[in-house]
């Protein structure tokens, strides 16, 4: 297996590790969604996102990463998230 093939393994590794902690996170928006249900909360909390964008910018900058890549991933998957809780009610 050459160096390249090597390299694309882990990162199809990888990839299936992040794919697994989004139905994980999924998991969870779920029961943030029932929660919220019962307790006749709203699904869209601005406070609540953005302490998650400034988390994502710090976290970003520690990590060495594009923030503006970051952002755009948490974009979708917050939309997302509100979309599953909406269809949940």
């Amino acid at each position: 297996m050459s160096e390249l093939d090597q390299l694309r393994k882990q990162i199809t590794q990888i990839d299936g590790k992040i794919i697994e902690l989004i139905a994980e996170r999924q998991q969870l928006i779920t029961k943030v969604g029932q929660y919220k249900r019962k307790h006749q909360l709203p699904v869209y909390c601005p406070e609540r996102e953005a302490l998650l964008r400034t988390f994502h910018d710090t976290v970003s900058e520690e990590q060495q990463v594009s923030a503006t890549m970051i952002a755009k991933v948490f974009e979708v998957l917050i939309e997302e998230s509100r979309r599953t809780q909406l269809n949940e009610q």
